[in-house]
Formats: structure tokens, sequence, C-alpha cells
């Protein structure tokens, strides 16, 4: 049977949160409606801190909207460390963000050309307007009109496509790539995810989703927070004998370009094995995270150690001329 690959759009759908009112809101809003807007909306309300919410906060932040943020737990991110997200939220809040945690919306209910969201947080009942309402709380796949049922392919119980780690279905002829496979919903996991099935398809086969080792991702605000590999809590989580190299932007004299492009703020946390100085993960809130993040990440695949990213020699001026230092700022 010949194999083919059917393209999906779109791949994924906003997972909408039960709250009364909101979805029947004329001010409800998605991220996809956001992007093609050409108004701007006075004031947002976003629903959930999370990574997508928190890009949108800092996009609309800067283009001049009043922004709430209302995150149901009692941080932002907590699959990253504390020290990292505390010092996120104090930018975000310089920024003029606000953020609440810890906050359990109850309606959404129109008033004219606003609607009002009533919450509770701290025991107390709060109620604020807004232009426009993005619920942030995740996506679901978008495969409920594809009916795979007649062609026999599983789904997962969380309504993804069951795929093996070749990415076939269950059907062997017929494969599923990139958000409908409840893999991680990033653009570059889609890529290596048409990598993978071109190798299954006219290659040797050899490719699979086990390959993927240190596969950083990056939260899109002002300056970046970009990670890799374990976090310090998980590292001690798992009785790791551990060092951390940590230093404040602001304080890193080898990172001229911080200054240069007057964006200070920020920090560089790395996770190193005592025993082996191999790093294990890394934090990074600082202008240009995005890039230096890719050179972590292949320095974890490759065994390249905290000391050898330290001696190395890097352009100036430039932000990488950081590991330079960072790596001789222990703290534990």
């Amino acid at each position: 049977m010949a194999h083919q690959i059917s393209p999906l759009a779109p791949t994924e759908t906003p997972v909408l949160p039960p709250i009364a009112g909101l979805a029947d809101s004329k001010h409800l809003v998605s991220s996809t409606d956001l992007i093609q807007r050409d108004r701007l909306p006075k004031s947002l309300v976003v629903i959930g801190g999370g990574y997508l919410g928190l890009e949108f906060a800092g996009i609309y932040r800067h283009f001049g909207s009043e922004v709430l943020v209302l995150e149901s737990g009692n941080r932002l991110l907590p699959r990253e460390d504390d020290d990292v997200t505390s010092a996120l939220a104090k930018i975000l809040a310089d920024d003029g963000i606000k953020i609440i945690t810890g906050a359990t919306i109850q309606a959404v209910a129109d008033q004219g050309d606003v609607a009002r969201i009533t919450y509770v947080a701290d025991g107390r009942t709060e109620v604020v307007e807004a232009a426009a309402v993005l619920p942030a709380t995740g996506r679901r796949p978008a495969i409920a009109a594809l009916n795979l049922s007649a062609a026999g392919v599983e789904v997962t119980d969380h309504a993804a496509i069951r795929v093996d780690e070749h990415l076939r279905t269950s059907q062997s002829h017929i494969f599923a790539l990139g958000d409908v496979n409840g893999g991680p919903q990033f653009t570059y996991v889609s890529l290596d995810d048409a990598r993978i099935v071109i190798d299954q398809l006219l290659g040797k086969g050899e490719r699979s989703t086990s390959d993927r080792i240190a596969v950083p991702h990056t939260l899109f605000v002002t300056p970046p927070l970009a990670v890799v590999g374990l976090t310090e809590a998980q590292a001690r989580a798992q009785g790791l004998d551990i060092v951390v190299s940590r230093e404040n932007v602001a304080d890193i004299v080898a990172m001229p370009r911080a200054y240069a492009v007057e964006e200070t703020r920020g920090l560089m946390k790395f996770i190193v094995d005592a025993n082996t100085d191999l790093i294990l993960g890394a934090a990074l809130l600082s202008v240009d995270a995005q890039e230096i993040i890719n050179l972590v990440a292949v320095a974890i695949r490759h065994k390249i150690t905290a000391t050898q990213l330290r001696d190395s020699i890097y352009t100036h001026p430039s932000s990488t001329e950081a590991l330079n230092e960072v790596f001789d700022k222990i703290i534990s």
C-alpha cells in the first residue's frame, strides 16, 4: 500500500475552560484572533499564566494594552525553579503586567464594550473589566472531524493520535506528525517529526523520538526565558550531586551586549554534575537567551563540559561571552 502524508490544518485547537458565560462572550478571543486583529484592545485579561498566556501578555502590554494575568496556581511556570520564576514575575510586573496567582474565575459577563470577569483570590471576590478575554489554558489536538475510527486509527486517553517511536499509528501505513500526536507542541518538534517519517519512508529507518535529548524551549517575553534539561529542583529530587552556577545579568561583566542593547534584567543559571562537570540543565532569562540555549543544548547532547564552555573563545561583543564568567559563579 502506498504511503501518504496528509496535511492537517489546524492541527490543534484552544481548550476553553468551563467558566460560566465565557463561551458566549463577544469579547472572547483566541491567540489566533489576536494575531489577526488590526485594532488594539484597551485592556486584556489573560486566563492562565503558562507560556502562551505570558507571551501574549508581554506582546500586548508592549503594544500599550492594560494587561491582567489570572493564574489559578500559586505561581507562574511551576515546572521551573522558584528563583527563575520569581525573577521573571518581577520583570513582567516592572513592565506593567498585573499578575494574580491563586485566582479562581467564577464567571464572565458582557456589559457593553467590556466583559466583567468575576474571580476569587486570597478569599476575596473581585471583578475586573476588559475589552478582550484570552483563555490560555492549553490546546488540544484537532482530530474530532477526521473520523479516525473508520480508518482503525487509535487515539490516546488525552484525545491524541496514538503513535510509536517512529510516529506510526495503529495502522502501520499511516503516520501522525505534529500537534495531533500528543507530543510537545513546538514547530521544531514537528520538523523533527517530518525527519523521522522521511527516514522511515526513504531512508534507513533509524531515526526515532527516542533520539530527542536535551530539547530546549523558549518563552518569548522581554527578555526571553530559555530552558533545557533538568531544573535544580528536579536534579536534587533525583539525588544527583550537583553544583549550581548562577549570576544576575546585571552583574555579568563579560556580557557587553546586554549593556549595548540596554537590557540587563534577568539571570543565567546552570545545573552541573559535581563529579563529571557535565551540564545537566540551564535556565537563561536574558537577552539572546533563545540563541544561547541552542549552544547549551548541543553541549549537553555531546557531553561538552562546563569547563570547556567556560574556557572557549566567543565573539565580542556578544551574549555568549557570558559563559566565560557564569560558570565561575558557583553558589552551591
